[in-house]
């Protein structure tokens, strides 16, 4: 690969990581945080609900969790193509 193509395959796929990360699991923990601090703030809420609330937000953690392992795999097998990249198409 050329030093401009690896320059363009390098910032598309950060840049395709980027949106991954902010679309997957830091919307999830924010939404997460979100419910957590309105139940956390509701005092009217009876112990059937707050079970409910509890589940959901239980399932959103396991899903952010889920999307982070996804991020990180995705970034792990950048850097492993990058390592097999020979030197000298780096610089």
């Amino acid at each position: 690969m050329s030093d401009s193509a690896t320059a363009r395959f390098d910032s598309r796929s950060l840049a395709t990581l980027a949106q991954q990360l902010r679309d997957g699991p830091l919307q999830e923990l924010t939404e997460l945080q979100r419910k957590t601090a309105l139940l956390s703030t509701d005092a009217a809420v009876d112990e059937h609900e707050r079970l409910h609330r509890l589940t959901e937000l239980a399932l959103v953690s396991l899903s952010a969790m889920e999307q982070f392992h996804a991020f990180t795999r995705e970034l792990r097998a950048q850097i492993e193509a990058l390592s097999a990249t020979p030197s000298r198409e780096l610089h």
